[in-house]
Formats: C-alpha cells, structure tokens, sequence
C-alpha cells in the first residue's frame, strides 16, 4: 500500500495527523512519517471461532472491549459503531467542542458496560475453601500463580462469554512511577503484573484458535488530550500564536488529575444525555448503566464524610455507579474505546484521495 504522506509536510503537520490518529507527537520528521505509514498499513487479522468454520471479514465493523485496568476497580465497555448514525455524527455538541470533526467522538452502540473487582474472582472465589494465603485480604492473593488464576478466571468467565464476542481487545498502559517520584509503589507492581499476565494469556487463546482478535495496548494520557483539545492540547498551528501572546516566563497552566476526571466525567454526561446523543444502549442492561450514571453526575451534593466502614458498606449496598467517586473508571473505559475507533477512521483517511487535507483542516 503506497503511503499517501509527503515529505513536504511541516512537523507540526506530522505531529498533528499524528496526534490525530493516536500516535506519539515526537520525534524527527522521518520517525513521524515512518509511524504514520506503519500505521496505516497495519490490517486487523481475521476473527476466527473457536470451531475455526468460519472467519468473519476484516472489513466488518470491529467490536470494541475498553479495558480500564484494576484489580479493586477494574472498569470495561464493549461497544461498535453505530453505521446508522455514523453520518451525521456528532455535529453539534461534539464539533463546537472540539472545534473539528476529526476530533468528534463516533456515534457507537454499547453493548456491556461495567466495573467489578477482581478480588472477587482469585483462587477461592469458587466457595471452596482453600488455602487462606491465597484470600483477598493476604499477599499471597496478588503471587504470580495466584494472580496468574484470577486472571483467567477474569477471560474464561467473563470476557469470553461477552456477546457480541470483542474483536480488538484495548487495554490501559500502566507505568511505573507516578508523578515522577523515584520509588515504585508495590500496588504499581501489581497491577502492571496483571497488565502482563492479560497480554500473554490472550496471545495464548489467540495462538490455541479460542479467540481470534487483536490486543491493543493505550497510553490513557493520549485518550484525555484528545478529547479535551483545545483545553490540554492545542493544535500545532495555535501553538505559535498563543505562544506570543503569552506573557514572558509564563507557562501554559495544566490540569490537575482531579480536575482532568471531572471534565472526563463532563464530557461523558454529555456524550450520554446531551442533544446530540453519542452512546446508544444496545440491550437492557446498558440502559440501566447509561440511566444510573447521569442520575450520578446530576447529584448535587456529596454525602458527609463519614467512617471507612461506613463508606465500605455504601459501595457494597448502592452498586458499581451510584458514587461520583467510582465514575472515573466507567469514563475512562469507554471514552477509550470511541477515541480508538475514531484514531482508525482519521487513519483509514490518510491513504484516501484528499484525506490528508481533510484531516488537516
């Protein structure tokens, strides 16, 4: 497949079909167009069933599982575009936000959505007893082989049983340190573990014929600025002119991570209950989910602060969503998985008659 990306374009160019299309901003011109080619030439492979009697086309609609990892809070949505709505997407809520359709999040239909916890799925979760080395509240519960069991209990009992079955499975990079602090914190340890036992057990299922998708690694970093453009991330060719307006010696003010998640949360209310609809529910279920979240957003007044025990029994009583505390997590999954699949549909253009152009308008 020719590459339809000239070496005439400026960097900032580069870096904004770059930026658009969910790939890292930095680098030499070269690396950037390298990146973008690869991209672009990159294919899904074809869906096989665990029968292998048939493989569905790779030019079907992907079926898209976001996975916001955690073990306590471990948040997921499976959804696909919505084909009936996808053209006459997002035209007024979403582009006078985002000042651009190619920003505009993709109309989908959302067929599972929800947090649990992961402890509820170790070693004994079964009932059965077993060794109390292994129980949530011990350190043997978060041992490889320990671990190594919750996490299949994870695909085997619930992803693998998800209908439609996912087709590209994106999952939450984790890092290491936070805040640039120089020690490492054991929870990081643990959950990173989980990142790389998830990774390797789907290869596997993947190698054996059980499931035939695609794993996708996401920097969540990249999810928030893409949504929230023109608030942490500005286009290349505004950077110059809001860089000489800018007083001397003073920098850009960035958000903090509480006031990233409650524009996340924002955006999302508005995704899901605003005049331009972007979230479709596609059973019951998600009904409720979607009815329960902006029944939360719309709270006005957090509860008094109250004892740890007294707010552990809330969580157990009121369910996965009805704190605004625990919304992040559902945002975070979900809004994932549409900037993926809009990260695609902006690179399907690059390849495209005036695709280039298009994008960057």
């Amino acid at each position: 497949m020719t590459s339809m990306i000239s070496g005439a374009l400026r960097a900032s160019q580069l870096k904004r079909l770059s930026f658009l299309c969910g790939l890292p901003t930095t680098g030499r011109k070269d690396e950037l167009i390298a990146r973008l080619a690869l991209a672009n030439s990159n294919t899904s492979p074809p869906v096989v069933t665990k029968t292998k009697k048939k493989a569905k086309s790779s030019s079907s609609p992907p079926v898209v599982l976001s996975i916001d990892l955690g073990i306590k809070n471990l948040a997921f949505s499976l959804l696909t575009p919505d084909s009936k709505r996808n053209g006459r997407s997002s035209n007024s809520a979403a582009n006078g936000l985002h000042g651009s359709a190619n920003t505009a999040p993709i109309p989908i239909t959302l067929h599972a959505w929800r947090r649990l916890s992961l402890l509820d799925l170790g070693p004994n979760s079964d009932g059965g007893g077993g060794s109390e080395e292994c129980s949530p509240l011990s350190a043997g519960f978060f041992a490889p082989a320990a671990l190594a069991i919750t996490t299949n209990n994870f695909l085997q009992d619930t992803i693998l049983q998800l209908r439609p079955l996912p087709t590209h499975i994106l999952i939450e990079r984790q890092r290491w340190r936070s805040g640039g602090a120089a020690a490492i914190q054991e929870w990081t340890v643990r959950v990173n573990t989980l990142e790389a036992m998830l990774h390797a057990s789907l290869r596997t299922l993947r190698d054996l014929g059980v499931w035939g998708g695609e794993v996708v690694p996401v920097k969540p970093e990249r999810v928030g600025q893409f949504f929230l453009l023109g608030q942490d991330q500005v286009k290349p060719e505004e950077a110059e002119a809001e860089s000489a307006e800018r007083p001397a010696g003073k920098r850009r003010t960035k958000k903090t991570s509480a006031e990233s998640k409650k524009a996340k949360i924002d955006l999302m209310s508005r995704w899901l209950d605003g005049s331009d609809l972007v979230v479709s529910p596609g059973n019951v279920e998600t009904r409720h989910m979607l009815d329960a979240y902006i029944a939360a957003t719309k709270r006005k007044k957090p509860r008094p602060r109250r004892s740890k025990v007294a707010d552990a029994a809330d969580i157990s009583e009121e369910g996965p969503i009805e704190r605004k505390a625990k919304l992040d997590d559902l945002t975070d999954s979900l809004m994932q998985g549409i900037a993926w699949l809009r990260w695609q549909e902006n690179t399907s253009l690059l390849n495209s008659e005036g695709g280039v152009e298009e994008l960057l308008k």
